[in-house]
């Protein structure tokens, strides 16, 4: 049984393909070995596809968007190819560029689910919230006994205004799920019937626009209506920055109040996508990718936002991007710049971060201590101070 077994093993092994995760995790020179001695130019496509895959699942989208480059160079117009690559941009934020993409794929499969959603995620992220609707139409049409399906559409028709169908979209779903047992899915459900019920719920007096921002202003975001109002000066507002304004502070309505990471992500992206000449919204969509951890569509939307608009937020968030990447030099580049500008929690917590791992604790206790003096402490702060052996920071002399 055991000589069986390891026959199994090695028959698994050697059918491992040379650019999967797993082979790319062990050895990586094993794949572009692989690529370098295939002759055919489909079949090499294919191992930059395998690898840009691999790439994909161990974060670094950056790398897959360039193998996927040269793969479609080999094998162009390949519709698993511009699949992949959309993704990728995707997730370095650069939608506009996955959409010509999903376009030429969709082009070539006019019946795939997988197309349209991709599509459609990236289409609302870029700020095209009736190509965004059109497509989850098409993939109800296309898979109408699924109850994702039916949510999907009802999130799209939300962003147009079109609160009635969008209830009637997860009572739809709602329906097709009776009976399950996927707890995954009910949550997914009772999810969207309290989002469709916080867009379309409003206070009274007063414009929604003054309730959002006074909401926003005063730390008010967990009132029942709050999400509400700013729904509404949304779609009363009159131009492109003042609904992405309204935008920015529901954004943080959802996080703080809903603790809905990824409406508070969609929100920025849409008001980014929205008010593309407000380099302060790409400010705010790069701190979000920050905290979720997506550095790489952090650094692409900082990139931008600090080319028209130095800001010490700006480089604050960059610092975080390049130091969380390995760019150290770069962070500390920016970490500095940024402090310059004004001093600030963010910035200092890297300089110290930076200084702690190359070993100089004098450097990073006065880097910690500053920040801890501005009068944000959290509980980050105090963790690396007493990392240090600084126990209570508040009995330590101010510099």
């Amino acid at each position: 049984m055991t000589i069986l077994l390891a026959f199994a093993f090695l028959a698994a092994a050697a059918d491992e393909k040379p650019c999967s995760t797993a082979s790319m995790q062990a050895a990586a020179s094993k794949c572009e070995a692989a690529i370098s001695a295939e002759t055919d130019p489909k079949a090499k496509a294919r191992l930059y596809y395998d690898r840009a895959w691999s790439l994909d699942e161990l974060h670094r989208p950056e790398g897959a968007v360039d193998d996927l480059g040269r793969a479609l160079a080999l094998d162009p117009d390949n519709p698993d190819f511009l699949h992949e690559r959309a993704y990728a941009l995707g997730e370095i934020g650069e939608f506009q560029t996955a959409l010509r993409d999903l376009d030429r794929e969709v082009a070539q499969r006019p019946d795939s689910v997988d197309a349209f959603r991709e599509r459609t995620f990236a289409r609302l992220a870029a700020g095209d919230l009736d190509g965004a609707y059109r497509d989850s139409a098409r993939i109800a049409e296309l898979d109408p006994e699924t109850p994702d399906a039916h949510l999907l559409k009802a999130e799209r028709a939300l962003w147009l205004g079109r609160f009635d169908e969008a209830k009637r979209e997860v009572e739809r779903s709602e329906g097709l799920a009776k009976g399950s047992a996927d707890a995954e899915l009910l949550g997914r459900i009772g999810k969207a019937r309290s989002a469709v019920a916080l867009w379309r719920s409003t206070s009274r007096g007063g414009s929604p626009g003054d309730r959002c921002k006074k909401a926003f202003e005063t730390a008010s975001v967990t009132g029942p209506n709050v999400i509400g109002d700013c729904t509404a000066a949304y779609f009363a507002a009159p131009t492109a920055a003042g609904k992405a304004e309204y935008l920015t502070y529901r954004s943080v309505m959802w996080s703080a109040g809903q603790q809905d990471e990824d409406r508070m992500l969609t929100d920025a992206e849409v008001a980014a996508a929205i008010d593309p000449a407000n380099p302060d919204m790409l400010v705010n969509v790069a701190g979000i990718y920050n905290r979720l951890g997506r550095y790489r569509a952090a650094l692409t939307r900082l990139d931008r936002a600090l080319a028209g608009k130095p800001s010490y937020a700006g480089f604050a968030a960059r610092a975080v991007a390049r130091y969380d990447i390995g760019d150290k030099a770069g962070a500390f580049a920016d970490g500095k710049k940024s402090f310059e500008i004004q001093p600030n929690l963010v910035a200092l917590m890297v300089l110290g971060d930076l200084a702690h791992d190359r070993g100089d604790d004098k450097s990073a206790k006065l880097y910690w201590m500053g920040a801890w003096h501005l009068g944000m402490p959290d509980d980050g702060l105090r963790a690396r101070l007493k990392r240090i052996g600084v126990e209570d920071p508040d009995k330590e002399p101010k510099p």
